[in-house]
């Protein structure tokens, strides 16, 4: 028996958004080495270089958008190669592009017949099943393939197959990707909620100085301002596939969040990344160059230019190793506020783990460096956190998420008005519970909490947040 990493190579294959939250299925693979009973059953006059041709043809019509023509000319072959489990698999995929899942169904049983944990053609047979409306077959063959653990990107298409399956509404399948042919993925989002602390300043308005003896009171800018927000968000990531490892990835998002009264205090901002992939089985590594501009007020307020590189393994059922870093610059672009200007690196490792065959917990560790280039009294900060979370499906529809995250700030310079080095503390917890309308629609109810400790007084805060979002998610 091939283990659940084996078994899902071809997977990869079949269905794409690559490992990247993409939207659509990955590149026909080569014709995989035939067992030596396969090669007994090909005749003497048709040599393997024949069938290689036949199949490379009946690819590049497929590729051309010639579904029909495809299938048409495996089928009229049919006699010759049936029960070679590379021309049966590439017969039951055409016939199923081509619009006729019944025929497709005859061909990926003797794929199955000859290899039960042939994961393409287990794939191919769910989708079948769900064209020809047999949604209770459809349940249990995505239920037994999200059992064996695949990859995200495949646990996402297979969850999504899954969720038309409970809801029995069959579907047109859609045509495979194909080296050079892009295909992205993407959301939008809309947010309501309310904030304790918009402006994520002390509560108190009155500090003590201690290299004056005295107490200040704080400008009412920098004072604590509760306030309901709205907000608008979206994203997406393209893959463009190379060949059957490499890719080229890319993407956008934007966010902009609306104060009801305090508009000075509006967030905004926009992000773009670009880099190349490389995945196997069972590995995944991409680096990407990201760059983003915040804002604040409705203002330009920040850029952030970086280099990202990360990286994630599978160990054993339903386990993942990853590792990350990104170093880059932070540049303030309102002239008071260059004084925070800052080159950064960060670097963290983290760990996840499949559960109750839906559900997934994490943990992650970061550390990370900021070298002051504009005069920030605090000077240079070394950071350290850990962050800690779950996605646990409770019903059908229904998920749980909550996550807990620590980080400590220590920065270099004695401030001389507070004289004392700059330390924080910062604690965050998330909880949001999401139902899951259609298959692609969602509403999300969220709470978050987050606490800043400092040894100067006026670096602390707490804010309290609730929220709901509706988030739909297009191919």
């Amino acid at each position: 028996m091939r283990g659940p990493h084996k078994i899902f190579a071809h997977s990869i294959i079949v269905l794409t958004q690559a490992v990247f939250a993409g939207g659509a299925r990955a590149a026909e693979p080569a014709p995989p080495v035939s067992s030596n009973s396969e090669l007994a059953r090909t005749p003497a006059s048709e040599p393997r270089a024949a069938l290689a041709e036949l199949l490379a043809r009946a690819r590049s019509l497929a590729s051309s958008g010639r579904f029909l023509d495809a299938y048409t000319l495996l089928a009229g072959a049919e006699d010759a190669y049936i029960g070679i489990i590379e021309f049966d698999y590439a017969l039951g995929r055409a016939a199923l592009d081509a619009g006729h899942p019944d025929k497709a169904t005859l061909a990926l049983y003797r794929v199955l017949a000859l290899d039960p944990n042939h994961a393409g053609a287990l794939i191919d047979m769910g989708r079948a099943y769900l064209a020809l409306g047999n949604f209770e077959q459809a349940r249990a063959t995505f239920e037994t393939l999200l059992g064996l653990d695949p990859p995200p990107a495949i646990r996402a298409q297979l969850q999504a197959y899954l969720e038309q399956a409970r809801q029995e509404r069959p579907v047109r399948p859609e045509p495979p990707a194909e080296p050079g042919r892009l295909s992205q993925h993407g959301y939008l989002a809309a947010v309501f909620g309310r904030s304790s602390n918009v402006n994520q300043s002390p509560g108190q308005p009155l500090v003590f100085v201690p290299a004056f003896g005295a107490t200040f009171q704080l400008s009412d800018q920098n004072v604590s301002k509760r306030d309901g927000f709205a907000g608008l968000m979206g994203g997406v990531d393209a893959s463009l596939p190379l060949n059957d490892s490499y890719s080229i990835v890319g993407g956008g998002e934007f966010a902009e969040r609306r104060n009801n009264q305090e508009s000075a205090f509006n967030l905004g901002g926009l992000g773009a990344r670009l880099g190349i992939a490389a995945a196997s089985q069972t590995q995944l590594l991409r680096l990407q160059w990201l760059a983003g501009r915040d804002y604040l007020g409705g203002s330009p307020s920040r850029d952030m230019n970086a280099l990202g590189l990360d990286y994630a393994r599978a160990v054993g059922a339903g386990t993942q190793l990853l590792a990350f870093t990104q170093a880059g610059r932070l540049r303030y672009l309102p002239l008071e506020l260059r004084i925070f200007d800052a080159d950064f690196l960060m670097l963290g490792i983290g760990v996840s783990r499949k559960f109750a065959r839906e559900s997934t917990a994490f943990v992650t560790v970061s550390t990370g460096h900021q070298n002051d280039v504009g005069g920030n009294p605090s000077g240079d900060k070394r950071q350290i956190g850990m962050r800690v979370g779950a996605d646990a499906v409770i019903l059908p529809r229904l998920r749980l998420m909550g996550s807990v995250a620590w980080e400590r700030g220590q920065y270099s310079r004695f401030d001389p008005s507070f004289l004392a080095e700059r330390r924080d503390w910062l604690r965050s917890y998330e909880l949001a519970l999401q139902y899951a309308l259609g298959p692609r629609l969602a509403l999300r109810f969220g709470l978050a909490q987050t606490n800043q400790r400092s040894n100067i007084s006026i670096y602390e805060f707490d804010r309290a947040e609730h929220s709901i979002m509706l988030r739909y998610e297009f191919p």
